[in-house]
């Protein structure tokens, strides 16, 4: 039986920060306003954006931030996380030919099995209409990701492909602080840096730190400090 996509659960929750202008490259960076034209042209003709980078390059951000804006346009829009969903098998897929944008993270990691392969390049096919955006993450450029099947190769070479570069320590400190003040917490330049040097430098882990801190600072009515960091975290 074919699922119809908007009854299923999102296999991701989207964060209501992860916005185009909260983006660490800038909201006006390249990747950022094509992903905006495909948005407000996808009437024109389909639209495929091929997004590559490493861990920390800010291109699932980007896809959060995709899906925010869909929805704020009025589109009806899913967000597959393929690690996610991956042991659920390429089912996942089967009617979400009806939505009007679709961004799936993580392609690289059904390189290579068939049956995922086959799936997305007959979803590639399905999905192949005017008026569909279609953007996809995969950590290397799509012939090194060494696919089984030609035509899917082919398929994810047909869009606009942007290489995102990883994030550096110095983008992560800038990120962390940027994020804060979105919510109305301050967080200092030394103690964005105090937390990367202290903790892990996964992004998505480092925010989930924040979005405690934020918590805790509301209940104590406390500023961030080291001091406050140190005792809330037990570092």
């Amino acid at each position: 039986m074919q699922l119809e996509p908007m009854q299923m659960a999102l296999p991701v929750t989207l964060p209501d920060d992860e916005t185009f202008s909260a983006y660490f490259g800038g909201e006006e960076s390249l990747e950022v306003n094509h992903l905006k034209a495909t948005l407000e042209n996808r009437n024109d003709d389909f639209q495929f954006t091929y997004l590559c980078g490493l861990a920390d390059s800010g291109k699932s951000h980007l896809l959060y931030a995709t899906c925010i804006a869909a929805q704020e346009l009025g589109l009806s829009t899913m967000l597959l996380s393929l690690r996610e969903v991956i042991s659920f098998g390429p089912e996942v897929l089967d009617g979400l030919e009806s939505l009007d944008v679709l961004c799936i993270d993580d392609v690289h990691l059904v390189a290579g099995v068939d049956i995922w392969e086959k799936a997305l390049f007959n979803f590639f096919n399905r999905f192949n209409e005017k008026g569909k955006c279609l953007v996809v993450t995969a950590d290397l450029l799509p012939d090194m990701l060494h696919i089984n099947l030609p035509d899917l190769e082919s398929r994810l070479k047909w869009g606009t492909t942007f290489q995102i570069r990883s994030m550096s320590d110095d983008d992560k400190a800038e990120a962390l602080v940027k994020r804060a003040n979105m919510r109305g917490l301050e967080l200092t330049d030394e103690c964005a840096r105090f937390l990367l040097t202290r903790l892990s430098r996964d992004m998505r882990a480092l925010l989930d730190i924040l979005d405690r801190l934020d918590h805790a600072s509301m209940a104590a009515q406390r500023k961030l400090t080291i001091p406050f960091i140190k005792a809330t975290l037990k570092l």
